[in-house]
């Protein structure tokens, strides 16, 4: 086997040299996702590139021996899940396949606003005063495992921000009533769009005495929101985006769901990650859009869509840090550990949390 080396004076073509070399000794033993929201570089030398629904589908049906997934703790977790699920590892004999992550301390803020033990803890104070039989747990997809692992114990649900609205629709035919963790964003405008009236909604903020709620309040809710969100999609200017609108009276605004009400009432349309990349690809040249998502990919928009005019809608870059911290030096460093028979950053999720949470994943597959 040819020796290869990585170095922290490594330069780009040599760890490009290194991770290419790899990938073609290992063939279809090794694949490589990334997160739109990945750099670049990672973006541009993986296998798949998708957001959260895509990836953990494309996960659920891989063959690979190893996945090195170039995202953020939640998301190697829901692929570790898929990738080992009963049925994959029976048909390799009970193998498991890797999961590997260019970064263990890659996280997600919103995933760590709620844990199982909050989780139980809400659950618990509802039921002085409803039936919580009544409500079915809905987890954002940006959620531990073992938040997943709680709404699977409930016959929940896992949603992502491209299904949300079908996940919910379909919840609501089986119980009246939801408990939606921890995008408190996401879900407000899912059910809004889904017909709640906004006095069914109520947010339930955590070290508050019922979550901030009257009883009252929290007996006639049909939806009962966990105080979360995500700190990269909080940061766009109400302001900015109507002297935008002045600026450029024909463009549309399009943003990510999990931003907060106000900026999506101003908006022509909301959507995921995918569904925003749509909307540009769909764009006529010329066309102006703002576009209020993760930095990164709006200015990686930007420079794939040299005839149409892309602006971000606030004043300073909103960059998510723990998503940039999938490096070409850390993939090489990985892929070379892998390679070399011991592997480091195995992501692995205990098999008990792993069974519970894989029944609520079902509603992604």
């Amino acid at each position: 086997m040819k020796e290869l080396r990585v170095t922290e004076e490594s330069s780009e073509r040599e760890l490009l040299d290194v991770i290419e070399t790899i990938r073609q000794e290992a063939g279809s033993r090794l694949a490589i996702m990334a997160h739109y929201y990945a750099p670049d570089e990672v973006v541009g030398l993986a296998d798949e590139v998708g957001d959260s629904l895509a990836l953990a589908k494309k996960a659920a049906a891989s063959n690979a021996e190893a996945l090195l997934f170039c995202g953020v703790h939640f998301m190697l977790e829901t692929a570790d899940i898929l990738m080992n699920a009963p049925e994959k590892l029976a048909a390799r004999n009970g193998r498991r396949a890797l999961v590997i992550a260019p970064d263990t301390t890659a996280g997600c803020p919103m995933a760590d606003m709620i844990t199982y033990e909050q989780a139980i803890d809400w659950e618990r104070q509802l039921a002085h005063l409803v039936d919580v039989s009544e409500f079915t747990p809905i987890t954002y997809v940006n959620s531990s495992a073992a938040t997943k692992a709680f709404c699977g114990d409930r016959d929940g649900a896992v949603c992502t921000s491209a299904n949300a609205e079908k996940v919910v629709r379909d919840a609501i035919l089986k119980r009246p009533k939801l408990m939606f963790m921890p995008d408190s964003r996401l879900g407000r405008t899912t059910c809004l769009a889904l017909g709640f009236k906004p006095e069914e909604i109520v947010t339930w903020t955590p070290n508050e005495t019922l979550g901030g709620n009257s009883p009252e309040a929290l007996q006639r809710a049909k939806a009962i929101l966990w105080d979360g969100y995500c700190p990269i999609h909080q940061k766009f200017s109400a302001a900015v985006i109507s002297e935008l609108k002045t600026k450029y009276p024909n463009a549309k605004f399009w943003v990510h769901p999990e931003a907060p009400r106000e900026i999506v009432e101003l908006s022509d349309g909301y959507g995921s990650t995918t569904k925003l990349l749509q909307v540009v690809a769909d764009a006529e040249p010329g066309e102006t859009l703002i576009i209020g998502t993760e930095w990164k990919l709006v200015d990686r928009m930007r420079r794939q869509n040299i005839d149409k005019r892309i602006v971000y809608p606030s004043a300073m870059a909103s960059i998510c840090d723990d998503m940039s911290k999938s490096t070409l030096e850390k993939v090489a460093r990985v892929l070379l550990a892998w390679r070399n028979g011991a592997p480091t950053n195995v992501v692995t999720t205990p098999e008990n949390v792993a069974a519970s949470a894989y029944k609520a994943l079902a509603s992604l597959l």
